[in-house]
């Protein structure tokens, strides 16, 4: 791990305790929460097969996949998200496996039908490795869904330093704006990983009562479904 990801690590670390006050550091990813459960529904049916939630956090997507009855595995490389996800899991009694490990660090023949993988891949320094390391641990026939930010000006403005610093959406320091991807750089990353895109939809934000809904516009947050 280099010195960035273990910046990255530590930061999310050092917000773990907050990761179920809907209120809280976490409180957008709560209100965000339903629509991606409702982008993965509206593609595809997960009820008992396996999923992978890559960068499961504090366990908020994990616990959704498993009430719609998906065999959950959750990873993530901060010991004190998977701490607190693990907790909350037992708490309401959710059989759901989780991980505390890079993701590519993870070895063996688990073959996921589908793999999750939002707002995470702006966080890493090589995002095609990622996607390789997706497409080892896929079956063969699987779907894979993504959700990141967008790279222009707009994106910029209102996802790093509006959100960050003025409206204090989420902490200072989440994002680094280099590694923003475009839709059409992703997309080139699926495919030349075994993946056929099927799908964009972007995600539009109102402030004014924080909520989200899912749209054609990709200029900020979108996400992606592809499959092999």
């Amino acid at each position: 791990m280099n010195k960035k990801e273990s910046y990255q690590e530590s930061h999310f670390d050092e917000f773990a305790y907050d990761w179920w006050n809907k209120s809280g550091h976490y409180k957008l990813l709560h209100r965000l929460n339903p629509v991606r459960l409702e982008y993965i529904l509206s593609k595809c049916n997960i009820h008992g097969k396996r999923v992978l939630d890559i960068g499961c956090g504090g366990g908020i997507l994990s616990e959704q996949l498993h009430k719609q009855g998906a065999i959950v595995t959750g990873i993530d490389s901060s010991s004190k998200s998977i701490t607190i996800a693990r907790q909350h899991a037992e708490e309401k009694n959710y059989d759901i496996k989780y991980i505390n490990k890079s993701i590519f660090d993870i070895t063996g023949s688990d073959n996921f039908d589908f793999i999750v993988c939002f707002e995470m891949i702006e966080h890493i320094d090589k995002p095609n490795k990622l996607i390789k390391k997706i497409n080892e641990l896929s079956a063969k026939k699987s779907g894979l869904f993504l959700s990141t930010i967008n790279r222009n000006l707009k994106s910029f403005i209102l996802a790093k330093i509006m959100a960050e610093y003025i409206l204090n959406y989420v902490p200072k320091g989440t994002h680094q704006y280099a590694k923003f991807i475009t839709p059409y750089e992703l997309s080139k990353m699926v495919e030349n990983n075994n993946y056929n895109l099927s799908d964009i939809s972007g995600l539009n934000f109102n402030p004014i009562d924080e909520s989200f809904v899912l749209s054609n516009n990709t200029d900020i947050n979108y996400f992606l479904y592809a499959e092999k």
